[in-house]
């Protein structure tokens, strides 16, 4: 088949189903048409008022309690049931299936959930009005014979002025069908269009593959189903891409209605509709707007939990770049409080207690101190010029005066033997923002950071967030204030006895309070709710929905009876003394809570809890939660007297158990209290010692690797390559040394070597050169593997800098192996007598000739690189997410890595700092001899931010003593041995002096000197807890460290290695962990001096 009669059968479809639209018998075009409301009977279509949206726009549209968090239109009714009394009756019902069509019902059928219906409407009789109700769940027998009366109709029922509706075609809640495009939510133009948007971004290109399918299959077999088909779906799909060509373009169109609990159906709606005007024929069709009030409290609490959800995970998604922000700021910006805790913890023998407050006194003196000397400045400056003496005098007398009005201010609050010092410490610390900032502390925040992408989300961005967050809970907080006493309309009917009614209430209280107190707000709201006199059933929530059990506890002597039977001993009791006080449905309901305490109602109780905290009776209003505690849990609630205060208590022992949860639970919480620090102390980044000269560096690198490699106990593949780089570079310069000697110093151009007849010669310049450049190549190839490691383990993170050592060594590697080849080539001629010595020299020199320049340019590549490479900190800041290089992507950071980089900077501000003294022990020799080495004496370790009961170490230390005198084969190692006992019982608690930041400090020496110590930190840092990170600082098993007295010439008091993660420690993990905290051995981390 061709294309054209396909199109020409696809229009007459289109045609075909125009055709059955709905005509009445009338000329349309006559002057005189009849009234359309002609007919005896109005067709009336059950609708729901609801939040839409946009607003619906007609004078009869009336809620009763218009929100103000959405407007408001009308949308389908949701699943339940629709009540019907029209002119003398009978009660009539109607169950409303999933698709809001109705199916009548006995009154006593069973409820049973509907997926499709029957009918839109309903058709009445226009002579006599209607009352209708809808309801979520069946209404019991008595409730229907109550609504036969007519005053409890009036009072429970919408009236639907039928007769109205006759005269003028509308009524009162009872809008025209025909106006549903400016009535009904999801079929509103701008919204339908919104939606249609929407689904065309989200399966745009699956539906325009299954027009191309159904093209194919109509062409295929043209039968009129197959091209109805196909003419339906490329019509919607063309419907759908004109509707994505009118929204903004380049942006993300967002899906209309997610904030309803109830799913936002446009093709259902306009299928409810289109069956609506098919049913009505030829008889005027109206909507009949009922109330749902709990349908409204759905989408309130369902929107709260999406706007709460949705904030969550902005502040997931956003907490490094508020983190890291933070600390980035606060490295360049001037703070009182920080100012504050500067000098409190620096004069705390005086025992000052600054406030944030008088801190910003103290910046705000300084900048008015600076401003006033430059005046002073100019004034003296232009004396005898611009001003004379006299004049100069007086206008010197007044700026000293202005001085004095300053300082006046800090004498108040800084004793006056500290008032010079405060004021120097205030100046240094501003002039390390500014350094800070500028690049001259060390830190180059200017030049790592992106400042001004940083301030602007930190400034506007993020409160922006915020701002709407708390906006919106706002608006819909105000109308659960509205909809809250509306909850009777939906739950007046409630049967206490009816099993199906009560576990209806459950999954109600749930779908409405879930969110009601996810903010102190709400939890107040809820809490006067509570304590109100309103009749709907969403109050007695705690008294599990009973007015037999609010009856009870609001009389006193009803309510002492209650506590009195909830602290009998026997259960059996218990009940018994319950039941005299309250009837028997309401206890039933309690035992039947008992029965699933994981269940609904404890969720919900769990969720409401913080409203009893702003309860005047709580003990009152929680009864039914003491009830079901006592019945389900065996659990006593009784009353005593502590301290002459009458207090209560739950006895048993899942209480018991409870209590010894939250007193540990508390106990943990505080570990991340400050306690008085409140930014983080300054860390002092220690600066790398510059190469002196290239045969001194390799020679010390080299003993210091081969100390390193003694004292651990195993190193990894990193370690392994810095120390065969470092022998090698080691044995290249030791060449070149024996080299020098041999041609400067004894004049040997010649190394001859003879041996019987056999004799050989080779040119000391040329051999010397084979060797130094193959030692130094297989040297440069260890590094190049070194380095190759630490860019691998840094993964993206890696400071360019090390990238370009990286390339200048992989340009020494070929030219040391160049000149290595070049002096071996030569050396074996001459040894074959191919060519002579000055030869070999002469060709040696000449081809060293461009290999030296390329030496020396790839040396000063190397130097400049190293030079260059960024400190520790400086590192981190290059690589953050406010980086130059990562500041403006505003890509989402995965919650690992987010997590990895927050523990990234609690290990550079954190990580415990290790010290140690070292003396000189003589040990006997096996010969008789003496044996003179260094020893470790005395342990230091500062532990950053910490302060007593606000920080926990945990620590296992191995060690090995220095021996009495040298063993055969064993050397003068020593022994491993256990030594954390020994070193904490010799330990002294101080304060971190002022200078090397803020927190702890444990000292302590060691029986006799350590030939070697081992040891592992877990520092659980308070900061870090508050941080929201893994608390301990290095991971879970913290960070472990290998001390040598013998650090050579570079660390003559010894040399401190932190060990990385892959380097075993066979003997440390055979130590035992010492935990020092709150809990256990806190005198080891209590200072002699107090603050």
């Amino acid at each position: 088949m061709t294309t054209a009669p396909l199109d020409k059968n696809r229009n007459l479809a289109a045609a075909d189903q125009a055709a059955q639209c709905q005509f009445g018998d009338e000329e349309l075009s006559s002057p005189a048409t009849t009234c359309p409301a002609r007919q005896p009977e109005i067709f009336v279509v059950p609708s729901r008022y609801a939040m839409a949206e946009q607003a619906a726009e007609h004078a009869d549209f009336a809620p009763s309690s218009p929100t103000k968090s959405h407007p408001m239109a009308l949308r389908r009714l949701r699943a339940g049931y629709v009540y019907l009394w029209h002119a003398e009756g009978p009660l009539k019902r109607y169950a409303v299936a999933s698709d809001g069509l109705l199916v009548e019902q006995p009154l006593t059928q069973p409820h049973s959930a509907l997926t499709t219906g029957e009918n839109a409407g309903i058709a009445l009789n226009k002579s006599t009005d209607a009352w209708m109700l809808y309801s979520e769940v069946p209404l019991g027998k008595d409730v229907c014979e109550r609504l036969k009366k007519n005053g409890e109709r009036r009072k429970r029922m919408r009236q639907i002025a039928l007769t109205d509706v006759a005269k003028r075609l509308s009524a009162k809640h009872c809008p025209p069908l025909e106006k549903a495009p400016t009535l009904v939510a999801e079929l509103m133009p701008k919204v339908r269009e919104k939606t249609l948007a929407y689904e065309h971004q989200k399966n745009g290109a699956t539906d325009r593959e299954g027009v191309k399918e159904q093209r194919k299959t109509a062409q295929a077999s043209p039968t009129q189903d197959n091209i109805k088909a196909y003419s339906a779906s490329s019509e919607s799909l063309r419907e759908r891409e004109q509707a994505a060509g009118t929204q903004p373009p380049g942006e993300a169109v967002v899906e209309p209605g997610t904030w309803s609990a109830t799913p936002w159906e446009l093709a259902p709606t306009q299928v409810w509709l289109d069956k609506a005007k098919s049913e009505s024929a030829l008889l005027y069709a109206v909507f009949a707007a009922l109330d749902d009030d709990l349908g409204v409290l759905r989408d309130i609490d369902h929107e709260q939990n999406k706007v709460e959800a949705e904030h969550e995970e902005w502040v997931a998604d956003n907490s490094l770049r508020q983190t890291i922000g933070s600390f980035i700021r606060n490295m360049v910006t001037e703070d009182g409080g920080e100012v504050a805790n500067l000098l409190n913890y620096r004069y705390r023998e005086h025992n000052l207690q600054l406030t944030p407050e008088q801190g910003d006194t103290l910046i705000d003196s300084q900048k008015q101190l600076n401003t006033l000397m430059l005046e002073e400045t100019r004034i003296n400056q232009q004396r005898g010029r611009q001003y004379g003496h006299a004049q100069a005098d007086g206008l010197l007398a007044e700026v000293r005066s202005r001085e004095e009005a300053v300082l006046n201010k800090v004498r108040s609050f800084i004793p006056s033997e500290l008032h010079q010092e405060a004021q120097q410490v205030v100046r240094d610390y501003r002039q390390e923002k500014v350094s800070n900032l500028e690049g001259g502390g060390g830190t180059k925040v200017g030049e790592y950071i992106d400042l001004a992408s940083m301030d602007h989300w930190l400034d506007q961005e993020a409160p922006q967030h915020f701002k709407q967050v708390e906006k919106r809970h706002q608006l819909l907080y105000a109308d659960r204030k509205n909809y809250l006493p509306r909850n009777d309309s939906g739950t007046w009917f409630v049967d206490q006895s009816s099993e199906e009614h009560l576990t209806w209430l459950e999954s109600l209280t749930v779908a409405c309070l879930s969110a009601q107190c996810s903010r102190s707000e709400g939890a107040k709201q809820f809490a006067d709710y509570v304590s109100s006199d309103d009749p709907g059933l969403l109050r007695l929530v705690f008294q599990a929905w009973s007015p037999s059990l609010e009856a009870a506890v609001n009389n006193t002597s009803r309510l002492n009876e209650l506590v009195t039977a909830l602290s009998l001993e026997n259960l059996a009791d218990s009940r018994a003394a319950a039941l005299k006080i309250l009837d028997a449905d309401t206890l039933r309901n309690i035992e039947r809570l008992t029965s699933n305490l994981e269940g609904a109602w404890t969720a919900t109780m769990t969720r409401l809890g913080a409203s009893l905290i702003h309860a005047s009776k709580g003990t009152a209003m929680a009864m039914g939660l003491f009830l079901v505690i006592r019945l389900g849990d065996n659990t006593r609630l009784v009353q005593g007297v502590e301290n002459g205060i009458k207090v209560w208590r739950l006895v048993g022992k899942n209480a018991e158990a409870l209590g010894q949860w939250t007193r540990s639970t508390a106990q943990a919480i505080s570990l991340g209290r400050v306690n008085g620090i409140v930014n983080a102390p300054s860390i002092k980044a220690s600066g790398g010692l510059l190469p002196l000269a290239a045969l001194v560096v390799n020679i010390l690198n080299a003993g210091t690797y081969a100390g390193q490699a003694a004292a651990l106990e195993g190193s990894d593949a990193q370690r392994h390559a810095d120390s065969m780089s470092a022998y090698l570079y080691a044995g290249a310069a030791l060449g070149a040394v024996i080299q020098n000697w041999m041609i400067l110093g004894k004049g040997m151009n010649e190394v001859s070597l003879a041996k019987g007849q056999l004799s050989f010669t080779a040119p000391t310049l040329t051999l010397f050169g084979a060797i130094v450049g193959g030692l130094s190549g297989f040297a440069a190839y260890n590094e190049w593997n070194s380095l190759n490691s630490q860019i691998e383990s840094a993964q993206e993170n890696v400071d360019p800098w090390l990238r370009l050592k990286q390339v200048a060594v992989t340009g020494q590697v070929a030219v040391y192996f160049a000149q290595g080849l070049l002096g071996l080539s030569l050396t074996s001629l001459r040894l074959a007598n191919t060519i002579s010595t000055p030869i070999a020299i002469r060709r040696f020199r000449l081809g060293m000739g461009p290999l030296n320049l390329l030496l020396v340019a790839l040396g000063g590549l190397y130097l400049f690189a190293w030079f260059r490479q960024a400190s520790p900190l400086q590192s981190y800041l290059a690589n953050c997410c406010w980086s130059h290089r990562r500041a403006k992507t505003n890509k989402d950071i995965a919650p690992q890595a987010q997590q990895d980089e927050i523990n990234e900077l609690m290990i550079l501000l954190y990580q415990p700092r290790l010290a140690m003294e070292t003396r000189e022990v003589r040990i006997g020799g096996s010969l008789g001899d003496t044996i003179t080495q260094d020893g470790i004496c005395q342990l230091t370790i500062d532990l950053p931010g910490a302060a007593p009961g606000a920080a926990q170490i945990d620590l296992a230390m191995s060690g090995n003593l220095t021996p009495v005198s040298a063993g055969f084969g064993t050397g003068t190692r020593g022994t491993p041995t256990d030594l954390g006992a020994t070193w904490l019982n010799a330990t002294e608690c101080n304060w971190i002096p002022v200078d090397a930041g803020q927190g702890l400090r444990l000292s302590g020496s060691f029986p006799q000197p350590l030939t070697r110590l081992s040891l592992r930190l877990c520092y659980l840092s308070p900061v870090a807890l508050l941080a929201g990170v893994g608390a301990t600082i290095g991971g879970a098993k913290g960070v472990a460290y290998t001390l040598s007295p013998n650090g050579g010439l570079l660390s003559p008091d010894g040399e401190i290695i932190t060990l990385r993660s892959g380097e075993p420690t066979p003997e440390l993990d055979r130590a035992i962990v010492h935990r020092l905290g709150p809990q256990q051995n806190s005198s080891y981390l209590t200072p002699k001096e107090k603050v």
